[in-house]
């Protein structure tokens, strides 16, 4: 399939769009993918807000093209896609305007794709099981499943990042994240860039996922700062990273400001980082592999430009603060 998709981008690129949401919902029927999942993927495809009507379970569930849950509740008036062999159940599209061009493909093959899950007597894979236990949207019973199938017990460890390496048999992908579960707390390879939560007990996988997203934000990729962030780490720090978007943070003069140095003196975080990080300047010059008298030089430029010091006083916590802020305006597109 995805060889076709290759071919028919050359000369017609709607086939293979259309071929493109086809293997999608292939995939996610193969790994038993969880109800939100196909929900969520029809949301994200046709880029516009999706929903179901679930009627064995008597509730609605609608998702964001970028995976955010919304309110359940439905207007009548977008047009119904029934799910086949699931009577009282539809899905739609939320679309202002006129149908999509694969529109009607998506909510077709995402309502084949939810009768296959429901009546389909084959195991979950591996990949799928962890989609579940990890889904805040699963229902408490599959999550318990989907759990015991993983043979999960005690505490787990929750690890994302952007590209492959975590190195575990657990392994999955929730867009484009790659997730890890790895029983305990083991260490984490530390030439990715990963964030990572403890959930003391399986059940509570959705929330680990969450906090471990939280992390990944603020671990760096590239320089001296940690590739691998722990949640559990993070503290206080952690309510930044949760209640500020990039957007807001990269708004922020300070992190502004930091941007522009950074245009010419590429040094400028990595040597703030080191200052902040280290109990003396002259244990940050050996940090950051430069003469004592270097490191000199470049503070006294660097508070000359910010306006303040960052190894003093005040000025030491806002540059400690502006930095966080720096990560989480960048957290998003350091491996991208």
């Amino acid at each position: 399939m995805r060889d076709l998709i290759g071919k028919l981008e050359v000369v017609d690129d709607d086939a293979a769009s259309a071929l493109r949401v086809i293997d999608h919902f292939d995939r996610l029927v193969d790994e038993r993918a969880s109800t939100a999942a196909v929900v969520r993927a029809a949301a994200a495809l046709a880029g516009s807000t999706a929903g179901l009507h679930d009627a064995a379970r008597a509730l609605v569930r609608r998702f964001t093209p970028d995976g955010r849950a919304l309110p359940g509740k439905q207007e009548s008036e977008w047009r119904q896609e029934p799910v086949p062999g699931h009577p009282g159940s539809w899905l739609w599209l939320e679309r202002a305007g006129e149908d999509g061009p694969l529109d009607a493909l998506i909510l077709e093959r995402a309502a084949r794709a939810l009768q296959a899950l429901g009546t389909g007597s084959s195991q979950p894979s591996t990949s799928g099981l962890v989609r579940i236990a990890c889904d805040p949207d699963a229902t408490d019973a599959d999550r318990r499943d989907a759990v015991g199938r993983l043979g999960l017990t005690g505490s787990v460890t929750v690890a994302l990042s952007l590209s492959a390496g975590l190195g575990a048999p657990l392994i999955s992908t929730v867009g484009d994240l790659v997730v890890a579960l790895l029983p305990g707390t083991p260490a984490l390879p530390e030439d990715i860039r990963a964030g990572a939560a403890v959930a003391p007990d399986p059940l509570r996988l959705p929330t680990a996922f969450e906090q471990a997203r939280t992390a990944l934000r603020l671990a760096a990729g590239g320089g001296l700062a940690p590739s691998v962030v722990r949640y559990e780490d993070l503290g206080a720090l952690a309510v930044i990273a949760e209640r500020i978007s990039a957007a807001e943070a990269a708004g922020v003069g300070d992190v502004r400001r930091l941007d522009e140095l950074l245009a010419g003196h590429p040094w400028g975080v990595d040597t703030l980082h080191a200052v902040l990080d280290q109990p003396s300047l002259r244990q940050s010059a050996a940090m950051l592999h430069v003469h004592h008298s270097t490191l000199q030089d470049r503070l006294t430029w660097l508070s000359g430009q910010l306006g303040y010091s960052p190894v003093k006083g005040r000025g030491r916590q806002r540059a400690a603060v502006a930095l966080l802020l720096w990560r989480v305006a960048h957290g998003t597109d350091q491996e991208r």
